[in-house]
């Protein structure tokens, strides 16, 4: 245990999960997080990676498992080698000391007990010097980025399979081009060797005229072989359909069949938007998901003094449901009033000039209208 404690770094061969044994990186580090830091770097993840695991698809979670998992290796090793030993019965190169007992005496050097090897792995009871020869090799680990453990012989066993669909795939191929090149040869066949169909009438409107006998029935042969050749293709187009639904050779959960759409528009429109009032070239692109993210754009992008309220067409026709609202189409954006067209805002400049005039000509007494009934109009009411 003393010395786990003294360990300053563990080596790993990490592998991507999913990969097998391929692409492995030796990495050295002294931290959980450092190990996962540089998982991430070496191996190229597209995310953070976020666990290990062991070949089994244990979870390692701290350096104590890592070590415990290379410990654990070594003694199933060690446990095959020596069945491995006794069944075949291999001598050493006296002839007459086994393989075995060579080992026990190597073990019995380095001070390590071989009976040790049999028993569960405890880091407690192993040796020091066993366990710094232990360390010493590379520790496999499959790095993960979030995802499930994949067993390691998904990606072998998916890749024979994938193999085997090639195969079966190219030697369909081959059969359909020989039932086919044979088919034209019976039907070239059939046309030299026979007579002129006959033309024979009917009393059927749709079909007055029916052609019989000669080089247009087909023989039994083709018609058997048209049999072989449909089946065939059918077969082919199952085996492409089933290629197709395997869009990752390892993630079973991807082959579930998806009623997305191939393309999902986005929920966001831009448009040209202006002041009420002011012509449209003096407007700017505003965007959003909804109506009120849109006037909320309209406030910032117009740099308008009070916020957004209203949206209306260049007709002056309201715009109140998004639906309504079309990509890259020209609002008119106003702070609360009604719209009003340029020719509207023109006349009310010309009259607010005009006011303004007259009581600066006249003073201000000449703009206090006092608007009074006549007396024939007094008298209706009255009535």
């Amino acid at each position: 245990m003393s010395a786990v404690v003294n360990q300053k770094a563990v080596k790993i061969m990490a592998y991507r999960n999913g990969d097998g044994y391929r692409n492995g990186q030796l990495i050295i580090a002294s931290t959980i997080p450092m190990l996962l830091s540089l998982c991430t770097k070496r191996l190229e993840l597209n995310k953070t990676a976020c666990r290990l695991y062991n070949s089994k698809g244990t979870l390692i979670l701290t350096m104590q498992d890592l070590v415990l998992c290379a410990v654990s290796d070594f003694y199933r090793k060690q446990k095959s080698e020596e069945r491995d030993e006794k069944a075949h019965s291999v001598l050493g190169p006296d002839e007459n000391t086994p393989v075995l007992s060579m080992k026990d005496n190597q073990a019995e050097e380095m001070n390590i007990n071989p009976k040790s090897l049999m028993m569960t792995p405890d880091l407690n009871l192993v040796d020091d010097n066993l366990l710094t020869i232990i360390l010493k090799i590379p520790v496999e680990v499959w790095v993960s980025s979030g995802e499930p453990f994949l067993p390691l012989d998904t990606l072998e066993n998916a890749e024979r399979q994938d193999k085997q669909n090639w195969l079966e795939k190219d030697k369909i191929l081959a059969d359909l081009d020989a039932m086919k090149h044979k088919m034209r040869q019976l039907q070239g066949r059939r046309m030299t060797k026979y007579k002129a169909a006959s033309l024979v009438p009917t009393k059927s409107p749709l079909q007055p005229v029916v052609v019989e006998g000669g080089w247009t029935e087909e023989t039994q042969e083709e018609m058997k072989l048209m049999e072989d050749i449909q089946h065939l293709e059918m077969h082919l187009s199952e085996l492409q359909a089933l290629q197709l639904k395997r869009s990752s050779p390892f993630s079973p959960k991807l082959l579930v069949k998806s009623n997305r759409d191939l393309y999902n528009q986005p929920a966001t429109k831009r448009v040209w938007v202006y002041l009420n009032g002011n012509r449209p070239e003096q407007g700017a692109h505003a965007w959003g998901k909804t109506i009120a993210e849109l006037l909320d754009s309209c406030t910032t992008q117009l740099k308008m003094p009070q916020p957004a309220k209203a949206l209306y067409t260049p007709d002056s026709e309201p715009l109140q449901s998004w639906d309504e609202i079309e990509r890259d189409m020209v609002v008119c954006v106003s702070t609360g009033p009604p719209f009003m067209s340029r020719k509207a805002i023109k006349h009310e400049m010309e009259v607010r000039a005009l006011y303004a005039r007259i009581r600066k000509q006249q003073g201000p007494e000449a703009t206090n209208i006092i608007v009074v009934p006549t007396e024939k109009a007094t008298e209706q009411v009255v009535l």
